[in-house]
């Protein structure tokens, strides 16, 4: 036993949250593409999709590009999530 452990998927599904588009050379692939191609990747590899599916971005692995669009957010200007226009209560004066 050479003592690393090593997981059945390098990408866990887990890892794949709802409302990130990811393509593969221009196509929308699943979550399932994307753990079956994962098994053939660098541990560089790995890191880098990891961090592309939080802030976005493309990138070459093994011939193939692979754009991620992460869920888009909207932040206020002291960088927290903006929760729309305030809720006011249209009666009350002062």
């Amino acid at each position: 036993m050479d003592g690393g452990i090593k997981t059945k998927y390098m990408i866990s599904p887990q890892s794949i949250r709802k409302g990130i588009i990811i393509k593969f050379d221009g196509v929308v692939v699943d979550k399932k593409t994307v753990i079956d191609a994962s098994e053939g990747w660098s541990p560089n590899h790995e890191v880098l999709f990891k961090k592309l599916l939080k802030q976005g971005g493309q990138f070459k692995i093994n011939g193939v590009l692979v754009a991620v669009t992460p869920e888009e957010k909207t932040f206020n200007s002291r960088g927290e999530t903006d929760g729309g226009a305030p809720k006011v209560d249209p009666l009350a004066r002062f």
